[in-house]
């Protein structure tokens, strides 16, 4: 393998991330379920299942001892996650906007000396309540694992890696103090979306590159993404199957027309993807689009993500058409 090439690594790494992705996908639907309980988000909790997986699978191979339960390892590893992502957001709230080199030199007397040992003491002290109050997305997920999931005491103790202790005093501070995360998602134009649904509509994709940025990507959540303008696998790739379908995938699951149409998903302008399957329109995905300078710098498609679909479909009263979490072969 060292001497085949980037070629050959890659085949057998898709062949293991395949494996991978068969394997857990009985687990996904409670995966998602309890990601979304935590994000409070349904894009959001979407991110986190595909998040969760990938650190799962980087470190599935290297964990000792071996992983006897997958599903409490993945919820395990969904708990890090998240807790990660919420540290980092509120690192990136509480960094300092002053430039560092328009600080001025300190005063080198004793007394200046002591000021500053004391600010740092209650610097640290103030850090140390920071991290305390981090205890509330482990209190989160020790509430969720033991309601929704009917754990017991041990055993969230044993997936969150603590004790006994510890669980009973997060579900007893827990209840009470859950806050939901506050997405960030950019929201785009409505008029940005018309008019990609409109060039959509009339199967024009030298129209649709138009509306990108330099440097977008497309991306098939959990499956595929696609960046420059290589037509085997870049955007155009992508835009092509949007519009054209997918030829090489099996009779079964052909669709005889698609169409788009834009909703709101909890206020965020999005392009519903409608495709007829023998006779009968449903939901098969869902686009999302970030926005810079009047064009499309990213785009989100969530064909690939049944779980998220079939909330979306149950949420807006539509029938679905998916159950991929890849692309068949």
């Amino acid at each position: 393998m060292a001497n085949a090439g980037p070629e050959a690594l890659g085949d057998a790494l898709r062949a293991s991330w395949h494996r991978f992705v068969d394997e857990t996908a009985p687990l996904r639907p409670a995966l998602h379920g309890y990601c979304r309980k935590l994000a409070g988000n349904l894009f959001d909790a979407e991110d986190l299942v595909q998040d969760t997986l990938l650190r799962a699978f980087g470190q599935w191979g290297v964990t000792r001892p071996p992983i006897r339960n997958p599903k409490a390892y993945l919820l395990r590893t969904a708990t890090n996650v998240w807790i990660d992502v919420l540290r980092r957001r509120d690192t990136e709230a509480r960094a300092p906007g002053a430039d560092p080199d328009a600080t001025p030199a300190p005063d080198a007397s004793p007394a200046a000396a002591s000021e500053r040992r004391e600010a740092a003491a209650s610097e640290l002290r103030e850090a140390g309540a920071r991290l305390l109050s981090r205890l509330a997305p482990q209190e989160r997920a020790a509430l969720l694992l033991r309601e929704s999931f009917e754990m017991s005491i041990e055993e969230i103790a044993e997936l969150l890696a603590t004790t006994t202790g510890a669980v009973k005093a997060a579900l007893h501070r827990g209840r009470g103090r859950v806050q939901e995360p506050v997405a960030r998602h950019p929201r785009p134009s409505a008029a940005l979306i018309d008019r990609f649904i409109e060039r959509f509509h009339a199967k024009d994709l030298q129209g649709l590159v138009a509306l990108l940025q330099g440097g977008a990507s497309a991306e098939n959540v959990g499956n595929s993404v696609h960046i420059g303008s290589d037509p085997e696998a870049g955007i155009p790739r992508f835009l092509r199957a949007l519009v054209d379908g997918h030829p090489e995938w099996p009779a079964a699951i052909q669709w005889q027309g698609s169409r788009l149409a834009r909703r709101e998903i909890a206020g965020e302008p999005v392009a519903l993807y409608l495709v007829t399957r023998k006779g009968r329109e449903a939901l098969l995905s869902v686009l999302r689009f970030e926005e810079q300078e009047g064009r499309i710098a990213r785009i989100r498609s969530y064909g690939f993500c049944p779980d998220t679909i079939c909330a979306l479909g149950e949420e807006l009263g539509l029938p679905v058409h998916t159950g991929l979490y890849r692309a068949p072969e």
